[in-house]
């Protein structure tokens, strides 16, 4: 007897690109936090604030170049620190050249 099983239901499962409704929850978290965070990269610098006894304690505040500050909540510092890294500049390197201990001897080429 070919042809398929009527009481075989591991092929007529229904097909989505998502595994579960937590993963496509997260998909949409992710898509709705990027959007945020573009338009906010004009942002000078952030800080975060830890407010304890809520789900999401951590504030991520965002100082822009103008208008008002903003604030984004978190559940983790983690989570807080990554978003001011993505909405902020990365700051110039500092230079080194007069980095010594304050006793050490000046060397000197001549």
């Amino acid at each position: 007897m070919s042809g398929t099983d009527p009481q075989d239901t591991s092929r007529a499962k229904h097909f989505t690109p998502f595994r579960s409704a937590d993963e496509e929850a997260a998909t949409k978290r992710a898509q709705e936090s990027s959007d945020i965070e573009r338009e906010h990269m004009n942002s000078e610098r952030g800080r975060i604030v830890h407010t304890p006894g809520s789900d999401l304690s951590y504030n991520a505040i965002l100082t822009h170049d103008a208008g008002e500050d903003t604030q984004h909540a978190f559940a983790t510092m983690r989570e807080a620190e990554a978003f001011i890294k993505r909405n902020t500049p990365v700051p110039s390197p500092r230079r080194t050249t007069y980095d010594r201990d304050a006793t050490a001897p000046v060397e000197r080429e001549d």
